[in-house]
């Protein structure tokens, strides 16, 4: 009999074990914050409530980082890490109706703008025209000492559905509209200059846009500046500063995804 309790006390002990284990055990294995992010993205458009990781595999930080440059909503990310060494990140978009309705409309400009016989040189430029001409830069917003950076200002529903945005709502709104054409892009943000912009890549090349600096302040209308529409890295470095590196490896992920 006590022979036969210790191997059910084991039995137990070991079943507890591989419960508390499984949220480890069956996390994806992931290998850098890119692929982290596209699951992420995944997960949020599927209407999931997180995913889990093994907690070495990613840094929060980064993983952000990663999303930011990808995905063109505005959010936050969420993330748990627990003694079973796996970290769980939820990302949470506020005025979720709100961005999606900017989605439509950014499908909407994306089909007034480009046309099927445009190669894809033409199809940014026509976005980034529209983009300017719908949009005037927010310069309350700027100069406020502590902006929320959770304002739609920040993010494209700014820029597409109230008509004025910071840089962050500039470079959203371009990745969205670009999303909507069929065209990848990912979102730059630098720290350095507390700025953001778009890098896109046609036929293997790298190019940038900064739809903020193309557009007049005060507004001119229909005035569009082509000044800062698709320059190399080498041009853009003589006003810009930038992680290019991580720039390059957003843009990797975006085509390992298509491919």
């Amino acid at each position: 009999m006590k022979r036969l309790i210790s191997v059910l006390a084991f039995v137990f002990l070991a079943g507890s074990a591989a419960l508390l284990l499984y949220p480890r055990v069956s996390a994806p294995h992931v290998q850098s914050a890119f692929e982290a992010a596209a699951l992420l993205e995944q997960d949020r458009q599927a209407g999931g409530d997180g995913v889990t990781f093994r907690a070495e595999e990613v840094d929060p930080d980064e993983v952000y980082r990663a999303l930011e440059a990808r995905w063109p909503y505005a959010f936050a990310l969420h993330a748990t890490t627990r003694p079973d060494q796996t970290t769980t990140m939820r990302v949470e978009v506020p005025r979720a109706a709100r961005q999606a309705q900017a989605q439509t409309y950014a499908a909407a400009l994306a089909a007034d703008s480009v046309t099927a016989g445009m190669d894809d040189a033409r199809k940014l430029r026509a976005l980034h025209d529209a983009l300017v001409r719908l949009c005037a830069y927010d310069v309350d917003t700027a100069v406020q000492r502590d902006p929320d950076g959770a304002d739609a200002a920040f993010a494209a529903d700014g820029a597409l559905l109230d008509h004025q945005a910071v840089c962050a709502g500039y470079g959203r709104a371009f990745a969205m509209l670009c999303e909507a054409a069929g065209l990848d892009t990912v979102y730059v943000a630098s720290e350095e200059m507390n700025h953001g912009w778009n890098a896109v890549r046609l036929d293997g090349q790298t190019y940038y846009i900064d739809c903020t600096f193309d557009d007049p302040v005060p507004d001119r209308g229909e005035y569009v500046s082509d000044s800062y529409f698709l320059l190399t890295a080498e041009e853009l470095r003589r006003t810009h500063v930038w992680d290019e590196a991580f720039c390059e490896r957003a843009l990797d992920s975006l085509a390992k995804d298509s491919g």
